[in-house]
C-alpha cells in the first residue's frame, strides 16, 4: 500500500467522512448505525486515512466472543485498486483471531476478492425494494400481531437465541430503543411463534431481523409493517431458503433488486436454524 495511507482504528470524528463514502455508494445507514458497531467494538472499527482524509473504511460487530461479522467496507472511488480493502480486511481478521467465526454479506463483484482471503459461500440473499408509490395494503390479517413491550423481551431473547444461535440482546435492545414503534410480534398458546424490528435508514426503512414459525407469521409481520409505516420506502434481505414468499413480496410491491452472498471463513462454527431465519438486520450486522 501506498506510504502516504496509513491504517488506524476509527474514532468518533470520523463518522462524517464515514458517511459521505457510504453516500456515495448509495447505502441506507445512518450515523447512529455506525455509532451502534463503534461503541462495542472500536478496535474492530478500522480506516485508512490519505492525504488528511478517511478513504477507506470497515468495521466488525462480534456476537459474544462467538461470530464477528465484517461489513462497512468502503473505499473512495478514487483510491481504488490500491490495495486498501484487502488490508483492512487483512487487518481486522487479525484482529478477530481464530476463536471466532468469521462472516460477512458480499455483493457478486466482493465474492471474488473475499474468496481471495479464505472466504467461501454459505448461501445466497436477495435485496427485495418496496417503493411508496406502491399501492396501499388492503388485505386484512387474521393472524393477531402485538406491539413488543419491554416485558417481551425475555421471551424475544430466548427465542431469538435457539434461531440465531448466539445472544443478540444488546443489537436487539438497541434497535427497539430507536424505534419501538416498529417491533412487532405474534404469539400462540402465549408462546412467541414470530417477531420483527425495524431501523429508519437514511434512505429506507430496513425491515430485519425477523423470526418466524413459518411463511404465514412471516407475511403477517411484514403486512403489518406496511401498514405502520405506509408512505415509506421499504427494504429487506431475505435469504433464498425462503423462495416461496418471493410472489407474495411481488403482489405487495416489492422488487427484487441485487444478490448478496453470506460468506464465511471455515469452520463455520455458528449456524442460523434456516427455516426460521427469514430477515437478516442488515449486511453490516448479520
Amino acid at each position: 500500500m501506498d506510504s502516504e495511507l496509513f491504517l488506524r482504528e476509527m474514532q468518533l470524528s470520523d463518522l462524517e467522512a464515514a458517511m459521505r463514502l457510504k453516500t456515495v455508494e448509495g447505502w441506507n445507514q445512518t450515523e447512529a448505525d455506525w455509532q451502534l458497531i463503534l461503541a462495542e467494538n472500536p478496535s474492530l472499527c478500522l480506516v485508512v486515512e490519505g492525504e488528511d482524509a478517511v478513504v477507506g473504511t470497515v468495521c466488525a460487530y462480534s456476537y459474544q466472543n462467538k461470530l464477528a461479522w465484517i461489513g462497512m467496507m468502503l473505499v473512495d472511488r478514487s483510491y481504488r485498486r490500491r490495495g486498501i480493502s484487502k488490508r483492512l480486511m487483512r487487518e481486522v481478521i487479525q484482529r478477530i483471531g481464530d476463536k471466532q467465526t468469521i462472516k460477512l454479506d458480499a455483493t457478486p463483484a466482493g465474492q471474488k476478492v473475499y474468496e481471495q482471503l479464505g472466504f467461501v459461500k454459505e448461501y445466497s440473499l436477495f435485496r427485495w425494494i418496496r417503493p411508496k408509490e406502491a399501492s396501499s395494503i388492503k388485505e386484512s390479517v387474521t393472524v393477531e400481531v402485538q406491539v413488543v413491550t419491554p416485558d417481551d423481551f425475555p421471551d424475544i431473547l430466548s427465542y431469538d437465541y435457539k434461531v440465531f444461535g448466539l445472544d443478540r440482546a444488546k443489537l436487539l435492545e438497541q434497535l427497539f430503543e430507536r424505534l419501538p414503534n416498529g417491533a412487532f410480534l405474534v404469539k400462540e398458546r402465549e408462546e412467541i411463534v414470530g417477531y420483527v424490528f425495524c431501523r429508519l435508514g437514511s434512505k429506507l426503512l430496513q425491515l430485519g431481523p425477523m423470526i418466524a414459525s413459518n411463511d404465514f407469521v412471516a407475511q403477517a409481520l411484514i403486512t403489518r409493517i406496511l401498514k405502520t409505516f405506509e408512505g415509506h420506502d421499504f427494504v429487506l434481505d431475505l435469504g433464498v431458503h425462503h423462495y416461496k414468499l418471493y410472489s407474495w413480496l411481488v403482489n405487495r410491491g416489492f422488487v427484487k433488486q441485487r444478490e448478496l452472498i453470506r460468506m464465511y471463513i471455515p469452520p463455520n462454527k455458528v449456524k442460523e436454524e434456516l427455516a426460521n431465519y427469514y430477515l437478516i438486520t442488515g449486511p453490516e450486522l448479520g
